[in-house]
């Protein structure tokens, strides 16, 4: 659940993005109008203070000064024709006048002509802090909502949409689980009673037959519960004498092997060990010799090797049958290169998973109507 909602939060967060770049552009240049249009806003109101001064100034006498109006938000200076100040609202300021409208250390400032007065001022310069604050709150305030928006929309879509996913795969994976369970225990009923069978009437067509199909039906059945169990159960590494192993499952497989006149031909170094899980390792030379012997022709032989090589050990599976057409996607779930020979195309994924995890390199020679040759290398530390 919590691998599924990590999956959702992703998903969200990858599509969010990319419908933000969508719509990123027009909303860009939505702000960027109201921002001129918030600035404009600014300098028609400093015209119209600039206008009204400019009116009292015309009527008021030189000894009336105190009635000029003082304000919080803006400043003004009046000046003379040599450019020497006759009134100011505050502290003097250094004005430029090469120009009648310039921005400077966050205030912006406006500068007229005069017409003739009692005050003698011939320029009148007028200031105002231009804070920006509201149309960038405005700003963060559309954007942030735009994010949250999109963001939440799509997390309810895609939680919605996968939900149902959701519990087919708990109600998948339970009966799987189940299933499996059912399973094990008339797999090994068959095994025992065709066992006894054997050994009363001794070997026949029939009960090899049926023995083989067991073994078959063994190795699918420890396929399933690996994919099954893999992400839940931790397979613990132990020191296993790789060549007894090996030799081991090449007696179970053979005699199926021998059903399609097939032989084993074995170069098997004795004592070599290995760091792996048991497991594993089974499911490695389980799916790599089955599928030797799957995919080989009648009548010919699968070599199978296993020794020393630099800081390692080299297992490989030789076989002369129809070989691979495509290399990379023999190792994906359920692919299977002909669909005639059965299976359900996870034993190979299953053997790249487990290489991947422990760290064995997979060498793949193969040439399509001739075999093909597995090889796996274990390192040593």
């Amino acid at each position: 659940m919590l691998k599924a909602n990590n999956y959702i939060l992703r998903t969200t967060f990858l599509y969010s993005l990319f419908i933000l770049i969508l719509i990123g552009v027009p909303t860009y240049f939505y702000l960027q109008s109201e921002y001129e249009k918030f600035e404009n806003t600014q300098k028609l109101e400093l015209n119209n203070y600039m206008l009204m001064l400019e009116k009292k100034i015309s009527n008021i006498k030189h000894d009336e000064l105190y009635e000029l109006p003082l304000s919080f938000l803006y400043d003004y200076f009046i000046y003379d024709a040599n450019k020497k100040l006759i009134f100011g609202t505050k502290k003097h300021e250094v004005i430029s006048f090469e120009k009648f409208e310039y921005f400077k250390d966050g205030k912006f400032y406006q500068i007229s002509h005069l017409d003739m007065n009692d005050l003698g001022g011939a320029f009148l310069v007028l200031s105002k802090e231009f804070r920006d604050d509201e149309i960038l709150v405005k700003m963060a305030i559309i954007t942030l909502t735009l994010v949250l928006f999109v963001f939440i929309s799509l997390y309810f879509v895609f939680k919605s949409a996968i939900e149902p996913l959701q519990k087919a795969n708990v109600y998948l994976d339970r009966f799987f689980n189940d299933a499996m369970h059912e399973l094990k225990t008339p797999l090994g009923v068959i095994s025992i009673n065709l066992e006894m069978l054997e050994e009363k009437i001794g070997k026949t067509k029939e009960i090899q037959r049926a023995l083989n199909g067991l073994k078959g039906l063994n190795t699918i059945y420890d396929d399933i519960e690996y994919l099954i169990k893999h992400k839940r159960v931790e397979y613990t590494k132990e020191y296993l004498d790789f060549s007894l192993f090996l030799r081991q499952r090449i007696d179970f497989f053979d005699d199926i092997a021998v059903t399609k006149g097939i032989v084993f031909e074995t170069y098997i170094k004795d004592d070599m060990y290995v760091n792996f899980n048991k497991i594993e390792l089974q499911r490695i030379i389980d799916n790599t010799i089955s599928n030797a012997i799957k995919y080989s022709h009648k009548n010919q032989k699968v070599i199978i090797s296993l020794g020393n090589i630099e800081n390692g050990l080299l297992f490989r599976v030789k076989d002369f049958g129809i070989g691979i057409k495509d290399k990379v996607a023999v190792f994906k779930r359920y692919i299977k290169e002909d669909s005639i020979k059965g299976g359900f195309g996870i034993g190979l994924s299953i053997v790249k998973a487990i290489c991947d995890k422990n760290g064995v390199e997979i060498k793949l020679d193969t040439k399509y109507g001739e075999g093909s040759e597995f090889s796996y290398i274990f390192k040593i530390a």
